[in-house]
């Protein structure tokens, strides 16, 4: 039996709408709190806004490695506009809309029904994604209030989100957009206090809730896990079995907000903080609430009707982070050493043997990660990356053992990751070359390369290429047929 993966957000057509309306009323009004000031201020307020945007077309053509032709998997354009009013010389307001329309799906209509499942829910800006930001700030010498829908980013990890756990992340291109793209805002209130020069306590209430979710299936990456139960779950049909899922998340009470604090401060040239995160995870987990075979002795002993929820449990992150650049002259000079530690209590966690989970339980899990970065020639950046992550428990009882969460393979009790990133630039910046490499110790991996160039003033020209590679059962080897071509035109203003 194969079941889902904890960061997916499930849209089944006979669901879609299960969670749409809880919590709108709160929102709408936060939003109209946010606006209704404006226009008090618009007669003299030309001089103090500012604004900046950009118009954005992206093409990704997927390169199956197995069959000899191309596929289009994406044609994402996208209009975005930042506008800042500067109300006073303490307060100031952000608003960050931005909207997306992907027609490769439209395009797909006529010759492949796994994409027409996917339509509504890839092509288009589902619920109020199209609102990026959308906040006041006040600004002092010793507070900081922002109020309003924004994002929050704690860690800094190269392609390893580690720390940055703050806000729930939109999967459905995988990792490989920029971290500033798929994280998912929220609507919150960040307090930062100085108590002194170079030292600031950060406190986050977010009664908002958003799920971190992934493409559908069949979609171009969603996770093997996914489309494998969705593969099960058309075969126990067929066979008289059925398959209900029932989705779970805490309701938008101020009662179920998330907390977050985190101190940072500078001692010479080392940099540190100290991080707590309490609430609801934002991925959800799956669990096997009921199952009763088919009555028929010769239908395979895993078909009958199953009764299968998502849930979002509480739990609890504590971490810290570093940063320490050597100005000094030596052999150390220019080499920045960073790094980031998270323990984890309490994550759910699957267990079973590979491709079949048998049971979710609580977990501890901690990992870290420490970074070496340093230019050569100039302008050559080099950035070097080792990870673990690390599991309390390596098995269950019955020699389960512990399944990744995107393709239910087995795991071992500590996984090691290396990364390294080479960025560079010529023609005075024009042009902008850029790799990371992602290894895992399984053989698991992929390079995700992109290089930038400015044609013009404000216009962007990017061509990438992603290439992975490993078992099926890998995190990155499960789209080892999915290399991509990607190519970009931006214009910004």
């Amino acid at each position: 039996m194969v079941d889902l993966h904890p960061a997916l957000f499930i849209k089944m057509s006979n669901m879609k709408f299960s969670f749409r309306k809880r919590g709108n009323d709160m929102k709408r009004w936060l939003f109209y709190v946010l606006l209704i000031p404006l226009p008090l201020y618009a007669a003299d307020s030309a001089d103090k806004i500012e604004y900046s945007g950009y118009v954005k077309t992206e093409t990704w053509i997927k390169n199956y490695n197995d069959q000899e032709h191309l596929s289009l998997s994406s044609w994402k354009n996208t209009v975005d506009v930042a506008l800042q009013y500067t109300m006073s010389d303490k307060w100031t307001f952000f608003f960050h809309p931005r909207y997306f329309y992907d027609a490769a799906y439209s395009l797909r209509t006529d010759y492949n029904s796994y994409y027409d499942k996917n339509q509504e829910s890839m092509g288009n800006t589902q619920r109020t994604e199209w609102l990026r930001d959308c906040y006041f700030d006040y600004t002092s010498p010793q507070l900081d209030l922002r109020l309003g829908k924004q994002q929050v980013v704690w860690g800094m990890a190269d392609g390893i989100p580690l720390l940055d756990r703050v806000m729930p992340f939109d999967l459905s291109y995988y990792w490989l957009p920029d971290f500033a793209d798929i994280r998912i805002p929220l609507w919150m209130m960040k307090m930062e206090y100085s108590p002194k020069v170079d030292s600031t306590l950060q406190l986050l209430v977010i009664p908002d809730f958003e799920a971190s979710r992934s493409a559908p299936p069949h979609a171009p990456f969603a996770f093997k896990s996914f489309n494998d139960f969705d593969s099960f779950r058309n075969f126990n049909a067929a066979i008289g079995g059925t398959t209900d899922l029932r989705l779970y998340q805490p309701a938008k009470q101020f009662k179920n907000s998330r907390v977050g604090v985190r101190w940072r401060s500078m001692v010479g040239n080392l940099e540190y903080t100290f991080n707590w995160l309490y609430g609801y995870s934002t991925n959800a987990y799956t669990y096997t609430d009921s199952f009763f075979p088919t009555p028929n002795p010769f239908d395979p002993p895993f078909i009958g009707d199953y009764q299968f929820s998502r849930r979002h449990k509480l739990m609890q992150m504590m971490g810290f982070s570093f940063n320490r650049s050597f100005v000094e002259r030596g052999p150390l000079e220019g080499l920045t050493i960073r790094g980031e530690f998270a323990y984890l209590k309490d994550e759910p966690t699957y267990y079973g043997t590979e491709g079949s989970r048998q049971s979710t339980e609580p977990s501890d899990k901690y990992a870290y990660v420490l970074g070496f970065d340093k230019n050569f020639f100039t302008n050559w950046l080099f950035s070097v990356q080792f990870a673990q992550f690390i599991h309390e428990d390596a098995d269950r009882p019955g020699n389960l053992q512990i399944l990744n969460a995107y393709t239910y393979g087995t795991m071992e009790k500590i996984e090691n990751t290396l990364t390294l990133k080479i960025a560079t630039d010529f023609l005075h910046e024009r042009l902008q070359p850029e790799v990371l490499v992602i290894y895992g110790d399984d053989n698991d991996g992929r390079i995700s390369f992109k290089t930038k160039y400015e044609l013009r003033d404000n216009l962007w020209l990017t061509l990438g290429y992603h290439h992975f590679w490993g078992s099926v059962w890998g995190s990155n080897g499960q789209f080892r047929n999915n290399d991509q071509i990607v190519f970009e035109a931006k214009y910004t203003y």
